[in-house]
């Protein structure tokens, strides 16, 4: 079987899963265009267009380019030696974000076993001293821990979405058990990572139990995390039949007709759950956490205020930034980057930046919220290099 992409062909690798490697045209860049929750500024990085941990909801399927070559014919696409293209990214620029690893797709799936290009990533990232994270629903390598264990301000994210091993299998067919998922953390906290608990998605009837979200709260605060990040299910509307089919298929067809009930909500081409329905579910969570002493975010979630989305994270957030760790712009000197002084890496609240670039004094009226490498490299330079780390 062969693929086509930007009009060459490939042959389809079948093993470990179906992929295909081609070359990389990637470039680092931050958040999207659109609405956003994001507080602070990454640099997105996702080395696998398409996952091999089969969670039915993946929104990346509603992606375009190289996304689609995986919803149509389940072909993951690997960016050849992308960690090479990074390093030479990152030696052009003298103004860095921490990067996110990876927003889209797990950067642990199974096929990075195969290639380990998310190793290699961060491994680029903490040879320069730029921070940077990962996010993932599978087994943490040993060797990513060793790796960012050397980086101050690097973090890890784990997705946990439920005690429930069986009702796991069924969410995330591929990923790992939760017993391995609460040792991650536990791994992460021994080693001084910071370590943040996602409960991203909750799924409305399935995992929304009062009592069992509160025992993964205090599963999760017992092995070592002090953040817990949440969200409720969203489905994109260029994939809902597919979603609503999947829940039906594993779940039935009275919980079909729940979810088409509850999620009434359109909000920039997401169906979401009814707000006072999210918001019962998410003023819970904030009083189970401030209770047990961790702080609390939510990932991308919003109401419809006067037909404008507006993000539920000034109501229920009670972190500084929503992934409950502040970190500073990193500015180059040498051949290696240092934090900035007293920069808390809230660029979405700043209004008087300390770095010294206007541009990311996003807490003002009408500012700009998608960036890209050509900004990172028009910014080099404008740093203010008194504030520098010695």
């Amino acid at each position: 079987m062969k693929v086509t992409v930007n009009k060459h062909e490939y042959q389809v690798i079948e093993e470990p899963d179906r992929h295909i490697v081609v070359p990389s045209r990637k470039e680092l860049h931050g958040w999207w265009r659109g609405k956003r929750e994001c507080t602070a500024e990454r640099m997105l990085i996702n080395p696998y267009n398409g996952c091999g941990i089969g969670c039915f909801f993946c929104y990346s399927l509603a992606f375009p380019g190289n996304f689609q070559i995986f919803r149509e014919k389940e072909v993951v696409v690997v960016a050849k030696d992308f960690d090479r293209i990074l390093a030479q990214q990152l030696d052009s620029i003298d103004l860095a974000f921490p990067g996110y690893l990876s927003p889209v797709t797990d950067p642990f799936q199974p096929l990075n076993e195969k290639y380990r290009l998310s190793e290699k990533i961060i491994k680029v990232f903490v040879e320069r001293n730029i921070p940077i994270e990962f996010i993932t629903k599978a087994e943490v390598p040993q060797q990513a821990v060793d790796l960012i264990k050397l980086q101050r301000h690097s973090f890890a994210q784990v997705s946990i979405l439920t005690l429930n091993e069986n009702l796991r299998k069924k969410l995330v067919p591929r990923g790992a058990s939760t017993y391995t998922l609460f040792e991650n953390l536990e791994k992460l906290a021994r080693e001084g990572i910071f370590c943040v608990c996602r409960i991203d998605p909750i799924f409305p009837y399935l995992t929304d139990n009062k009592r069992e979200l509160e025992d993964l709260i205090e599963k999760a605060r017992s092995s070592g995390s002090p953040h817990i990040v949440a969200s409720i299910l969203d489905i994109p509307s260029r994939i809902e039949k597919e979603v609503f089919s999947s829940i039906k298929a594993i779940f039935g067809v009275g919980m079909e007709r729940d979810y088409r009930r509850l999620y009434r909500e359109r909000i920039n081409g997401y169906l979401h759950a009814q707000i006072d329905y999210r918001k019962r579910v998410f003023d819970f969570l904030r009083n189970i956490c401030e209770k047990k002493k961790l702080t609390f975010a939510l990932c991308m979630e919003y109401e419809l205020i006067d037909e404008e989305p507006r993000g539920l994270n000034r109501e229920f957030m009670s972190s500084r930034n929503c992934e409950g760790i502040n970190i500073p712009i990193y500015a180059r000197k040498g051949s290696v980057f240092y934090p900035l002084t007293s920069c808390t890496g809230d660029c979405l609240f700043c209004i008087d930046p300390e770095c010294g670039i206007e541009d990311l004094a996003m807490g003002r009226e009408g500012a700009k919220k998608d960036w890209k490498l050509k900004d990172y490299r028009r910014w080099s330079g404008m740093i203010k290099t008194s504030s520098h780390k010695s």
